[in-house]
């Protein structure tokens, strides 16, 4: 799995492999910012120009979602039908949507949209979507996201809910005890544990 050296888009695909219990390269290499020049000449290099890749068995399948879903698959986290994929793909979406706001101000480089950005993410975005998520795993009775079961979607909230500080879910406390029920999966427990410590 090659990503930068950081959480970001690669974390699903981690928690998934961690999950599964599955021996796996994390290749990380610096981030745009850290090291443009090296980062210029490997993009063209890359079947999108964006990360991460996953190669597996002398494959190689770029795009975060494409990569997750793969993995979901083969892991026996990507629902029993078609109906609990759609639906596993209802609640991924939703989160990336969120993620590429986030992505967005924390990229932004002038000072005052950036500001206005992150506001509009703390105040308006993240208060939305957590009511929206809160509501879905209700209705979906209460306990994960589908058919009553771990799934992708619930690693994928994991690992956005985790992100945000932890206030934020005080008025969602079904995402909470999720959050907290995922978090103790032994697997889970021990990638988060060991995992090397960055910014984002």
């Amino acid at each position: 799995l090659l990503y930068f050296h950081l959480r970001g888009r690669a974390e699903p695909c981690r928690l998934l492999l961690a999950y599964a219990g599955l021996a796996y390269e994390d290749q990380r290499i610096p981030p745009p910012w850290e090291d443009p020049e090296g980062w210029a000449a490997r993009k063209p290099t890359i079947a999108f120009g964006v990360l991460p890749v996953l190669y597996w068995n002398g494959e190689e399948i770029s795009q975060a979602l494409a990569a997750g879903r793969f993995l979901a698959k083969e892991f026996g986290l990507a629902g029993k039908n078609d109906i609990e994929s759609a639906q596993i793909d209802e609640i991924v979406c939703a989160i990336e949507d969120a993620v590429n706001a986030r992505i967005a101000f924390l990229l932004e480089k002038d000072e005052d949209r950036k500001k206005t950005l992150m506001e509009t993410f703390n105040t308006r975005l993240i208060p939305t979507l957590l009511g929206q998520l809160e509501k879905r795993l209700i209705v979906r009775g209460g306990q994960f996201f589908v058919g009553n079961n771990l799934t992708w979607a619930d690693l994928q909230a994991f690992m956005f809910l985790t992100e945000l500080d932890k206030a934020a879910l005080k008025n969602s406390p079904k995402l909470a005890n999720l959050v907290e029920r995922v978090g103790q999966i032994p697997n889970i427990k021990k990638w988060v544990q060991a995992r090397p410590d960055t910014p984002v």
